[in-house]
């Protein structure tokens, strides 16, 4: 029996090599046009999206009042700190003293931090609202950019961060396609 094993083995080796082996089937691919633009440079005062710089410069002044009340308290809280750490540095520091200064801190550090929140959820909304139109055009006008010059990849490396670790600076169509926005929407 076990001589018969020995021999069935070479013969299920010798049958299994003689099966055809299938080659996979590969697709043809052409050649891809690639490039790139970076997005951060949108927002450039000088040499960005007219449209986009406006929004942005438009919320700043919008909330600029929020903005300086935020930095007020901020300022009043650094203020009670700094006296808070010179009472208790005193020797014959006023608990009672002590006591008001630590309820008014954080009274006022609660204060600051629901303004911020608020006025965080409210910047939000509002860029939303004003940036909303602005980016689906400039999306829209990316695919467009691309299409006419025939890219098969058109990347933004702003949104890349450190997955891209080089790239010809010729591959660079971020003037090319401020200009091309600028040009469409003045």
């Amino acid at each position: 029996m076990k001589y018969f094993r020995l021999l069935l083995l070479p013969l299920l080796a010798v049958t299994l090599s003689a099966q055809p082996v299938k080659t996979p089937v590969v697709k043809a691919v052409e050649p891809a046009r690639v490039a790139y633009v970076n997005s951060g440079a949108f927002l450039e005062t000088a040499t960005g999206i007219k449209q986009l710089v406006k929004v942005f410069q438009a919320l700043e002044l919008e909330f600029s009042s929020q903005q300086s009340e935020l930095n007020l308290l901020a300022e009043k809280l650094r203020t009670i700190s700094g006296e808070l750490g010179k009472l208790r540095a005193d020797p014959v520091a006023n608990a009672k003293a002590i006591t008001e200064k630590e309820t008014a801190g954080l009274a006022l550090q609660q204060e600051l931090q629901t303004k911020q929140q608020a006025a965080q959820q409210a910047y939000a909304k509002r860029q939303q609202e004003l940036q909303g139109p602005v980016s689906a055009e400039l999306g829209k006008e990316l695919r467009a950019f691309a299409q006419e010059r025939d890219l098969s990849l058109l990347f933004d490396l702003a949104k890349l961060g450190d997955a891209l670790i080089d790239a010809k600076p010729e591959l660079d169509l971020t003037a090319d396609f401020i200009a091309h926005f600028n040009a469409k929407h003045p």
